[in-house]
C-alpha cells in the first residue's frame, strides 16, 4: 500500500520516488512501445514473406501448365497482409463479426481463400491480428498526443477531466492522465469499429500490442504511490473496463441500429419503469431524469473517472 503520509503536489520531491527527468522516462517508454510493436511487424513481415513465396510458388506451376501448352489459369489478385487487413476491417465494419467468413472475404480480394491462410491459420487468428492492428493504432494515437501535448482524443475535448484530490501527487496526476489518454484512444476504435471490443475481450495475452498495452498501463501505475499488488489489480481493473463497457456500448448501439425507432423505444422503457411503484424501486424513480442526460460518450467516460478516481484514493492511504 502506499506511505501513512500523502504527498501534495508542489510540495517537493518525494525521496522514495526520487528517478530520472520524467521527460527522458517518458521518451523510454514511448521507445519500448515502439520496439514492441516492431515485434508484432516483424510477425506480419514474416507473413508476408510466406505469401509472397506461396505467389512464386504459383507462379511456377502456372508457368510450368502453360509450357505444357494447358489451358492458362485465371490470374489471382496478388495479396500483402496489409491489404488483407484492411479490407477485413471494412467488412467487419459493414457487417460484423459473426458474418464474416475467409471464403467471403477472399472473394472479396478476388483471391482464392488459400491465400489468406499462408497469413492465418483461420478465422480466429485473422481476428486477432487486425484486432491487434487497431490496438497498435490506439497506442500510435496516444503517443502523437503526447507528443502534441494533448491530454484527450479531439472526440473527447469537451469533456471534464478527472477531479482530483488536493492530497493526490503530481506524479500519480500525471499517471492517471496518461492512463485516461490510452483507454480514451482506444475507445475512439470501438466507437469506429463496433466489433473491436468483443474481440479484444477473445484476444490472447500474447498478441504484440494487446501486451503492449496492458504494459503501458502498468508503467503509469508504476509511478503513483501504489504497491505491487495493488498496481496489479489496477491494471487489470483499467483494461478490463475499456473492453467489457466498451463491449457494453458497441452492443448498444448495435441494437439501437436494428431498432425502427430507438428514441421512441427508448421513451416506452422509460415509461414502464415509471409505472413501477415508486415505494418499492425509490432508486430507480430518483434516477430517470439522468437518461435525458445519458449518452454513450458519457456514460463511458464518466465510469473510467469512477474506476480512476477510485485508483486515486487508493494512492492516499
Amino acid at each position: 500500500m502506499a506511505s501513512d503520509t500523502p504527498r501534495r503536489p508542489g510540495s517537493g520531491p518525494d525521496p522514495r520516488f526520487a528517478g530520472p527527468d520524467p521527460r527522458a522516462a517518458r521518451a523510454a517508454r514511448i521507445q519500448r512501445s515502439a520496439q514492441a510493436r516492431e515485434t508484432g511487424q516483424a510477425r506480419r513481415a514474416a507473413a508476408q514473406a510466406r505469401g509472397v513465396a506461396a505467389r512464386a510458388r504459383g507462379a511456377d506451376r502456372a508457368d510450368l501448365r502453360r509450357r505444357g501448352g494447358g489451358r492458362q489459369p485465371r490470374a489471382r489478385a496478388s495479396l500483402s497482409l496489409d491489404q488483407i487487413i484492411e479490407a477485413a476491417i471494412a467488412t467487419l465494419d459493414a457487417v460484423g463479426a459473426e458474418k464474416v467468413t475467409l471464403r467471403g472475404l477472399a472473394a472479396q480480394l478476388d483471391s482464392g481463400v488459400a491465400s489468406l491462410y499462408w497469413y492465418a491459420s483461420g478465422k480466429d487468428e485473422l481476428m486477432a491480428i487486425v484486432a491487434d492492428e487497431l490496438l497498435g493504432r490506439a497506442l500510435d494515437d496516444a503517443d502523437e498526443l503526447i507528443d502534441a501535448g494533448e491530454a484527450t482524443p479531439s472526440m473527447f475535448a469537451d469533456y471534464p477531466g478527472i477531479d482530483l484530490g488536493e492530497a493526490t501527487s503530481e506524479d500519480t496526476a500525471e499517471a492517471l492522465a496518461d492512463i485516461r489518454r490510452l483507454v480514451l484512444c482506444l475507445f475512439v476504435q470501438m466507437i469506429e469499429h463496433r466489433w473491436l471490443a468483443g474481440q479484444l475481450i477473445k484476444a490472447g495475452p500474447d498478441e504484440p500490442n494487446s501486451l503492449t498495452y496492458w504494459e503501458r498501463v502498468g508503467q503509469a501505475l508504476q509511478r503513483t504511490e501504489l504497491d505491487l499488488t495493488t498496481q496489479f489489480h489496477a491494471s487489470l481493473a483499467v483494461v478490463n473496463y475499456a473492453s467489457g463497457m466498451g463491449a457494453e456500448v458497441s452492443q448498444g448501439a448495435i441494437d439501437r441500429d436494428a431498432m425502427d425507432d430507438a428514441d421512441a423505444e427508448f421513451a416506452e422503457q422509460i415509461d414502464r419503469w415509471s409505472s413501477f411503484d415508486e415505494q418499492e424501486f425509490p432508486f430507480v424513480h430518483s434516477v430517470l431524469g439522468e437518461f435525458a442526460k445519458f449518452d454513450a460518450k458519457s456514460e463511458f467516460i464518466v465510469g473510467l473517472h469512477l474506476v480512476l478516481s477510485g485508483i486515486e484514493r487508493l494512492t492516499w492511504s
